[in-house]
């Protein structure tokens, strides 16, 4: 299982959104062990690829595993600044990504 466990949001002096960190973490499931190291990195850029943030208002992205701690994995998406974003679509893509995480099964 994979969780959201922290995600900040970036603006400028104009107040629009110009980037999402996103930090995740993968905890114990009954039955399962936690993901840790590239499986992690994995299962979180496929239900990442699912949502639409990166292709409709999205610059780059960065995926960071945690050195230290092999079982976080931190995104960071910088967004175009004319996209107008509101805190109501963070809010949808950051739901959206934590279904897809709960539905992406690659191993």
């Amino acid at each position: 299982m994979i969780n959201i466990v922290n995600y900040n949001v970036h603006c400028d002096d104009k107040r629009r959104i110009t980037a999402v960190d996103i930090k995740l973490k993968s905890f114990k499931d009954e039955g399962q062990e936690a993901i840790s190291g590239h499986p992690l990195i994995a299962v979180v850029s496929a239900a990442f690829y699912q949502t639409t943030l990166l292709t409709d208002s999205g610059v780059s992205l960065t995926t960071t595993p945690n050195t230290k701690r092999k079982d976080i994995v931190d995104l960071s998406v910088v967004l175009d600044k004319n996209s107008n974003l509101s805190s109501v679509d963070i809010g949808n893509f950051i739901e959206a990504l934590q279904k897809a995480l709960d539905e992406t099964k690659i191993f």
